[in-house]
Protein backbone atom coordinates (compact mmCIF):
# COMPACT_ATOMS: atom_id res chain seq x y z
CA UNK A 1 0.00 0.00 0.00
CA UNK A 2 1.33 3.11 -1.19
CA UNK A 3 1.57 5.99 1.86
CA UNK A 4 1.60 10.03 1.94
CA UNK A 5 3.45 11.73 4.84
CA UNK A 6 1.03 14.53 5.87
CA UNK A 7 2.25 17.38 8.82
CA UNK A 8 -0.58 17.35 11.99
CA UNK A 9 -2.97 18.52 12.46
CA UNK A 10 -4.26 17.63 8.74
CA UNK A 11 -3.06 13.53 8.85
CA UNK A 12 -5.84 13.59 11.52
CA UNK A 13 -8.47 15.80 10.50
CA UNK A 14 -7.82 13.62 6.60
CA UNK A 15 -8.20 10.74 8.54
CA UNK A 16 -11.39 11.47 10.51
CA UNK A 17 -12.73 12.69 7.38
CA UNK A 18 -13.24 16.29 8.22
CA UNK A 19 -10.50 17.15 5.72
CA UNK A 20 -10.98 15.68 2.46
CA UNK A 21 -8.47 17.49 -0.07
CA UNK A 22 -4.70 17.30 0.52
CA UNK A 23 -3.00 20.19 -1.39
CA UNK A 24 -0.13 19.32 -3.54
CA UNK A 25 1.88 21.18 -6.25
CA UNK A 26 2.47 17.90 -8.08
CA UNK A 27 -0.26 15.91 -9.57
CA UNK A 28 -0.31 12.33 -9.54
CA UNK A 29 -2.47 9.46 -11.40
CA UNK A 30 -2.53 7.11 -8.54
CA UNK A 31 -5.79 6.00 -7.40
CA UNK A 32 -6.78 3.60 -4.26
CA UNK A 33 -6.21 3.37 -0.74
CA UNK A 34 -3.38 5.39 0.19
CA UNK A 35 -1.74 4.72 3.56
CA UNK A 36 -1.84 8.11 6.26
CA UNK A 37 1.68 8.96 7.84
CA UNK A 38 1.41 11.42 10.45
CA UNK A 39 4.84 13.23 10.49
CA UNK A 40 6.90 14.14 13.11
CA UNK A 41 6.48 18.06 12.33
CA UNK A 42 3.17 19.54 13.43
CA UNK A 43 1.57 23.26 11.16
CA UNK A 44 1.68 25.22 14.66
CA UNK A 45 -0.42 27.69 12.68
CA UNK A 46 -3.16 24.97 11.95
CA UNK A 47 -3.13 23.36 14.90
CA UNK A 48 -3.95 26.59 16.36
CA UNK A 49 -6.69 26.96 14.30
CA UNK A 50 -8.52 23.60 13.61
CA UNK A 51 -6.92 21.77 17.00
CA UNK A 52 -10.36 21.75 18.32
CA UNK A 53 -11.68 19.86 16.13
CA UNK A 54 -9.62 17.00 17.05
CA UNK A 55 -10.52 14.95 20.07
CA UNK A 56 -7.44 14.58 21.21
CA UNK A 57 -3.50 15.56 20.73
CA UNK A 58 -2.72 14.18 17.66
CA UNK A 59 0.04 11.18 17.30
CA UNK A 60 3.43 12.00 15.27
CA UNK A 61 5.49 9.81 13.24
CA UNK A 62 2.86 6.64 12.54
CA UNK A 63 0.79 4.88 10.28
CA UNK A 64 -2.82 6.64 11.80
CA UNK A 65 -5.09 5.63 9.29
CA UNK A 66 -6.04 5.07 5.16
CA UNK A 67 -8.31 6.82 2.61
CA UNK A 68 -9.11 6.23 -0.82
CA UNK A 69 -7.63 8.21 -3.24
CA UNK A 70 -10.28 9.29 -6.03
CA UNK A 71 -9.30 11.80 -8.27
CA UNK A 72 -6.40 14.75 -8.59
CA UNK A 73 -7.40 18.10 -9.93
CA UNK A 74 -7.07 21.68 -9.79
CA UNK A 75 -10.56 22.31 -9.44
CA UNK A 76 -12.26 20.93 -6.71
CA UNK A 77 -15.23 22.64 -4.92
CA UNK A 78 -14.16 21.80 -1.24
CA UNK A 79 -13.04 24.77 1.34
CA UNK A 80 -9.70 22.79 1.64
CA UNK A 81 -8.62 23.50 -1.54
CA UNK A 82 -5.72 25.89 -2.44
CA UNK A 83 -5.77 27.49 -5.65
CA UNK A 84 -3.15 27.23 -7.98
CA UNK A 85 -2.73 23.67 -6.13
CA UNK A 86 -3.12 20.15 -7.50
CA UNK A 87 -6.45 18.95 -4.99
CA UNK A 88 -5.75 15.42 -3.94
CA UNK A 89 -9.35 14.44 -3.73
CA UNK A 90 -9.75 11.72 -0.24
CA UNK A 91 -12.51 10.18 0.87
Amino acid sequence: MKALTVRQPWASLIVAGIKDVENRSQRTNYRGRLAIHAGLKVDDDAMDRYGHLLDEDPPLGALIGSVTFVDCTRTSRTKWGDPGMWHWVLA
